[in-house]
Order: structure tokens, then sequence, then C-alpha cells
């Protein structure tokens, strides 16, 4: 199977090729479990599998399944589980074990299955990964099941508290530092240290707010070092197989100090790949949403794939069966998205993997979620053509995110998360497409609304592009940092407020209630609040409890909206209706919803989400009910033809619609 246009829809089918293959319940009993799992896999509808292998593999063992999947037509995406080596590698060298910053070892015992397992510098950890992404190549790359590689899942610099400080870590900082700076005293001058030489180097251990300082540099260097480590073994892969096509497989975008992922190397990849563990319930269509956008906003033009998908019961807060896998896939799909890999495939040959998600159980294969898979499958196979060569309607809202506001919040450990997926998520629910702006703001750019949800991480610069942007007509929402008062006052200044007090309550969840212009109320207020003394501006919204201004309308005709309280975390919180009612408010008429759906109550609207795929072969409407209740809706896209439909309970519908006037 070439490399398959159009979406690929596959599973996970990686043991016993995963970096733990040793463990005898895990252990192949042959080709014929091998082909008959295979075949139950294609009947469910999937095209594809992914396989991850590890340093304890055997690439003959590959070389059976692949021939396997060739002539049942199956495509394989070809992974590696590198960061799982086995307890026998730790045990041959034990200076490779990941340090974090307390100088704790990891993994701690043989049964500390957490990854990273071993230091990503350590020279033969190094060398054995190496050779595996080449031995890997060279044998595989012409293998007609391949379809593309993946060099490495859910990177990170290892487990533990800012690992890693392992000595193989330390040594390449400080030849990092040599090739930076001439002396060991311009390192001196830099930080205010006095390491004699630079084999003396110690990087710090605690978290500064400093840009500039020492801690920072030492966290940018793990950063590019993890980024060295993937994008190295792309050019392995590459150099061993010329033209095919590989990335690798993010987590996290909101942690960079600590975890070490960048996200903003993207666009450095052959496709965006992330993983997808939501589950199914009222804040999934934000928190999915915004993850799948801001990887598209990363790498525009670039194939944005989910590669690891929840596909069975998992954690207790994402325990997903099959009424959710409707629902789901097809939020995934809704985005224009190019592949969806659902975590996993149990092989008949292995026991279950028991702290795992799996979509079928061992020695099973009709369990409800693979049922309702295949039933979801086939439903979607119906457009994939329209999706794979379409893409999500043109945004008039924005959130900008920038590196370096991530930098910002991470070192004040502000929940930039929450505040981001809050604001995405209050967008959505009043009916609007929303992308994100990862990198220096344009003034001249076409959207007409953009949300700062840290704008103690906005420049001068940036603050001067944002003034020109309102000039011209745009409207911005600036989050105060709600860290501390001081940080508060140094952005409220910039901004036009005095700020007098700073208040968070002690309580897993508390705050205020809020009115709008008219005294009525208007919703909650919770996590954090500012109070001022002199702000310039109109209120729209007033604490009830004292009157003191909860949103004010600055800036030119009012098109600056700054809150006195987390906004994106209050909604992240509540979903409340009155908070989306204020925001509407301030919007202005000009800008009408790219989406309306009559027939779902207020109260239920963040448990509906409406979006539409364009293309030149069709537009589709997507339609995602993750309620309980059915609903008789009718969506009316911005400049196509209103439709009428029944939502069922925790399901999916879709339409081909048709624009105004054709």
């Amino acid at each position: 199977m070439s490399s398959k246009d159009g979406i690929l829809i596959g599973t996970h089918y990686e043991y016993p090729f995963g970096g733990m293959a040793t463990r005898p319940e895990w252990l192949p009993q042959g080709e014929d479990d091998w082909r008959r799992d295979l075949e139950m896999i294609k009947d469910t509808g999937f095209d594809s599998i992914r396989i991850r292998i590890g340093l304890d593999s055997s690439l003959d063992e590959v070389a059976q399944l692949l021939d396997i999947c060739q002539k049942l037509d199956i495509g394989v995406l070809f992974g590696f589980a590198t960061f799982y080596v086995h307890n026998s590698f730790i045990e041959a060298h034990p200076d490779a074990k990941v340090i974090d910053r307390n100088g704790v070892a990891y993994p701690q015992h043989e049964h500390d299955f957490r990854w990273q397992r071993a230091c990503i510098n350590h020279p033969e950890y190094r060398r054995q990964r190496d050779q595996l992404l080449a031995d890997s190549a060279t044998r595989f790359a012409s293998h007609p099941a391949v379809i593309d590689w993946d060099v490495h899942n859910e990177p990170s610099i290892g487990t533990g508290d800012h690992s890693c400080y392992n000595p193989h870590t330390l040594d390449r900082y400080r030849e990092d530092l040599r090739a930076r700076f001439s002396t060991i005293t311009q390192v001196n001058e830099r930080w205010g240290t006095d390491f004699k030489d630079f084999g003396e180097v110690e990087p710090p251990t605690e978290v500064e707010k400093d840009a500039s300082g020492f801690w920072r540099d030492w966290r940018e260097f793990i950063a590019r070092n993890l980024n060295e480590f993937l994008l190295g073994g792309i050019s392995i892969i590459k150099q061993h197989a010329p033209g095919v096509r590989a990335s690798f497989n993010y987590t996290d975008p909101y942690h960079i100090q600590r975890n070490g992922q960048d996200w903003w190397i993207l666009p450095e990849l052959d496709y965006a790949s992330s993983s997808h563990y939501w589950g199914s319930g009222p804040r999934t269509g934000a928190e999915a949403g915004s993850r799948i956008a801001f990887l598209k906003a990363l790498a525009p033009g670039s194939q944005a794939w989910l590669t690891e998908c929840q596909g069975g019961p998992f954690r207790s807060d994402i325990l997903w069966r099959g009424i959710n896998i409707d629902a789901e896939v097809n939020q995934v799909f809704s985005y224009a998205s190019h592949a969806h890999y659902f975590y996993r495939w149990d092989p008949l040959m292995s026991g279950p993997e028991p702290w795992i998600n799996h979509m079928v159980d061992a020695d099973e294969y009709d369990t409800e979620r693979r049922l309702a898979t295949k039933r979801v499958i086939a439903d979607l196979r119906r457009y994939e053509d329209l999706i794979a060569a379409g893409d999500t309607v043109p945004a008039r809202v924005g959130i900008y995110l920038t590196r370096e506001m991530v930098w910002a919040a991470n070192a004040r450990e502000a929940p930039l998360s929450d505040a981001v997926v809050g604001l995405y998520g209050l967008f959505i629910d009043l009916g609007y497409e929303v992308t994100f702006i990862p990198h220096s703001f344009d003034a001249d750019c076409d959207l007409e609304v953009v949300a700062v949800p840290f704008s103690l991480g906005i420049s001068a610069e940036e603050g001067k592009a944002f003034r020109s942007y309102m000039e011209r007509g745009g409207r911005v929402i600036a989050e105060l940092p709600m860290t501390n008062l001081a940080e508060c006052q140094q952005v409220g200044e910039q901004l036009g407020l005095a700020c007098r007090e700073w208040i968070r309550p002690i309580y897993f969840i508390a705050g205020w209630s809020v009115n709008d212009s008219e005294g009525n109320f208007g919703g909650y207020a919770f996590h954090d609040q500012v109070l001022l003394d002199e702000y310039t501006g109109q209120p729209i919204a007033t604490y009830r409890d004292s009157g003191e201004p909860a949103l004010i309308s600055s800036g030119p005709e009012g098109r600056l909206l700054i809150p006195t309280f987390a906004l994106g975390r209050s909604y992240f919180s509540s979903l409340h209706r009155g908070l989306r009612r204020l925001i509407q408010g301030w919007l202005p008429e000009t800008l009408p919803p790219d989406v309306t759906i009559q027939g779902v109550p207020d109260e239920y609207r963040s448990l509906v989400e409406a979006r539409l795929v364009e293309s030149d072969r069709g537009n589709l409407l997507f339609l995602i009910n993750r309620s309980g209740y059915d609903w008789e809706v009718e969506v009316q896209p911005r400049g196509y033809q209103a439709e009428k439909v029944r939502l069922p309970t925790h399901g999916a519908a879709h339409r081909l619609v048709r624009r105004t006037g054709l």
C-alpha cells in the first residue's frame, strides 16, 4: 500500500514490537494470530495500523507483520517506542537514568513504567536508537505496506520535576555554552556566577521569571536538545530512505520549560501530529478543538494528524465507551484532520496490558467499542474525499499564543491552558470559528477579534501593533496576568488601569456574581479578581457585591475589552451562558456568528458543536451532540442554506450544504 491520499483511520497494533516486548504475556504466538487480528482490524474499517518498535524488537518479526499487511492491503505507519527501554538496558547502563532537579533518578525500580526511561544524551542509548532508525529505514523504506514514518511518540526530556540533570546532559550543556561564549568570564558576567571553567558549570534548579536569566538559558537548551534529538532521528530516516515522510507525535504545548516540547518547530515536519485524549464531556469541544486548531495554526498547509486517540477505558476522567465514539471521531474530522489512530488494538496473541485502554479485549473482538467504531468509520468513509480536500471556514476570531507567552506563563506557573481553552470555548459556543496566532502579531491581519490570554507575555512592540490594529477597527480582549498585584499593575498601567488589590479566594472554585450594564445578573467570575482605583473606558459589567468594574470597554471606540477577573478560566470552569451573553453584547452587529443553532437551549449550547468543512468537492456540515438528549435543530451556517436536523443523543450528524443563491 503506497502513501494513501485522503484521510487515514487506523489503530495501534504495536505489540510485541514495543519497548517492553520481553514481558512473557506480550510474546507473539505466531503469524496465524497476527493474521486473525489484522483481518478483524480491516473488517472494522481501518485502512492502516501504527506500530512502534523498541530497542529490543526483532526486525524479522516486523518484516513478517508488514508482509501480512501488504497482502491485506493495510497500510503501516512505522513508529518507534525507544523512550521505553527495557529494564535490562538500565541494569547494563545505570548511568542512563533520567535525573530531575531534586536529584531523583528514574526509573526508580523495575516496576516504574514511566518514560523517558533513559537520558536521550546517554551515548549508548543514542547509539542504539540511531542504529535502530537506520536499520529500519534501510530495510523497510521500500516495503509496499509502509505509508509514513513516526520517529518518536510523546517525546519529553523525562519524568520527574524538571528533568534532565543527568551528567551526560550537563556535559552537553557545557559544550553548548563553550560554543556560545568565548570564555567562562563571559558566562559569569552574564548571570552573576563564579564558575572557574566550563567543566564546573552547574545549571540552576530554581525557576526564575527573568526571560534573560540563567534558568531560562538552561531550559532553552533542554528544549533545543530535545529538538535536535527528534529532528536528528528524522534525518537518519531520510538519509537511508530519501523521499519518505516523517514526523513525531507531540502531547503538550503549554509547558516548554518543564517537558521540553517545542511545538514551534512543527513547520519543519512533514505532517503535524499530536496525541488526543479528552474524553467526551462538556469541555471536550473546547479542549480537543483548541489543540487541533493550534496544531494547524503552527504548521499552516501541513496535514494535521491525531496519531494517538483514546479507544477504550482508560482513567476515570476519560472512561470512553462506544456511546462517545461517534461524537469524538466526528469532531476530529470536522477540523479537516487527515488521520486518526485509535489507541489501541489489544492483539489476540497477547494478554491484556492492564493499565492502558484498548478497543478489544484479549481473546475477544466484539466489544461495544469495536462495533461502535465500525459503524462510525463506515459513515465517515462516504465523505473522506471531501474532508481530505477541504478545510474549515476562515476564522474571524483568533487567540494570540506565542512561544514567548508560554515561557512567561511557565515561569510563573500560571494556568495558561485553562485560560486558552476557556477563551476558545467561549467563542465556539457563540458560533465562531477560532484560530490561533502563534507568531508575531500583524496589525493588518484579517481577523476581527483577537484574545490575549496572558498579556504579561506581550512586548512593547507587540503592544504597539495591537494599538494599530484597534485603530483600524479590530477588537482585542486583553486578560490581566492574575499572578500577583505587582504584575497586574504592570500590565494594567499599559491598559489604562490603576490596580489597587488582587484577590484570589482559597477554595477549589470560588468567585463573584457579575451584573450586566443594566444591573441584571450576567454570570460568574471565578478564581481571581482585581480592584481598581482608576480606569479608562466604560464598564459593561460590574461585580454584584461591590459595583466595581468587571468588564471594561476601552480603547478606540470601546474596541479593547479588559476583564478584571480571569475571563478564560472562569468560562472554562463554568461554561456559563451569562458570560457568553456579556461578550456577545460587546461584539458588533457586523460580526454575525459563523453558525447559528436553534432548538438547543442556551444551557446546553456547550454540549452541541456545529462545524463546516468547505472544499471544491462539496461542503460538509458536522453536528456533534455530547448531551443526553435528542434535539430537533435548525442550523444556519453563514452564507449557506439552513438545515433542519434531528441530532441524536451522544451522536453526530452530517449534511451536505449549499451556499445561498446557488
